[in-house]
């Protein structure tokens, strides 16, 4: 426009004008990540989350909701509501699985704190000597001592996975 035209016209104005004349092309949705099976066979990878939410509408606080999916036939393994989310409450997850259906070869996580030791960037101020999976926080140890591998969620479209196929929602 500036060249041709000799007039300055601002980007969102053009953008307005393509809109108003059909010539703007939409983004495509994207697909949500849906529930995708990753085994051969049962007990081979269990899905372990967390997820805080006002579960009900009368809830007064939020509530943290530990689960943990069977990958192959969807079989709720666990299930615990808390007030608060901790790493002992996780490992107590592990244990309760453990001592009921034995050890699967894998658990798929997220790249949350309790599970994952990620290291930010450093700054002037904080110089940090561990890198990303350098330490092993108390949740990785417990399976590494099992001999339970850990697989972990590397994109956000695992977000939500475990809450997704059974239909729980946040409740705002």
């Amino acid at each position: 426009m500036e060249t041709r035209f000799k007039q300055k016209v601002s980007l969102p104005t053009i953008i307005d004008r393509t809109k108003q004349h059909g010539f703007y092309l939409k983004r495509p949705k994207r697909k949500t990540h849906d529930r995708e099976i990753l085994t051969n066979y049962a007990g081979e990878l269990i899905q372990h989350d967390s997820s805080i939410h006002k579960w009900s509408p009368y809830a007064k606080e939020k509530w943290s909701l530990i689960t943990s999916l069977d990958d192959f036939s969807c079989f709720m393994l666990y299930a615990i509501l808390l007030k608060r989310e901790t790493a002992w409450a996780h490992i107590m997850a592990l244990q309760a699985i453990f001592l009921k259906y034995g050890l699967p070869f894998f658990f798929y996580v997220d790249c949350h704190s309790i599970f994952r030791f990620v290291q930010g960037r450093d700054s002037l101020w904080r110089k940090d000597y561990k890198l990303t999976d350098e330490a092993d926080p108390q949740w990785k140890q417990v399976l590494k001592d099992c001999n339970v591998k850990v697989i972990y969620a590397l994109s956000p479209q695992a977000k939500g996975k475990v809450e997704r196929p059974y239909g729980w929602y946040r409740i705002i």
